[in-house]
């Protein structure tokens, strides 16, 4: 049975602000791309939740890539059967640090 997703307040700003700057910088296709690799990658996750690496410091924190310009990091509640997307960040933007 999949696991329920659920974005956190973080996860929802860095995700519309990745699709704004597709929307200002490429093309509708590529927008169109990344939502359904979004999609896909989002059902493949609830199916898996341990597909990615876990944190070392963090219990049940995980992160890596969603794509290969794109990292997500997420929080799994085995329990309560939910992740929780804690943030998406793109590389195509600024980096975080400089």
């Amino acid at each position: 049975m999949a696991l329920k997703i659920i974005w956190s307040r973080r996860a929802e700003q860095s995700y519309d602000s990745i699709i704004n700057y597709l929307i200002e910088n490429w093309t509708e296709r590529e927008v169109k791309m990344f939502l359904q690799e979004t999609s896909k990658f989002l059902e493949s996750l609830s199916e898996n939740p341990r597909m990615l690496q876990r944190s070392k410091g963090r219990k049940n924190l995980y992160r890596g890539p969603m794509n290969r310009l794109t990292i997500i990091t997420y929080r799994l509640y085995p329990r309560k059967r939910v992740i929780e997307l804690v943030n998406i960040r793109s590389v195509r933007q600024k980096p975080l640090y400089e």
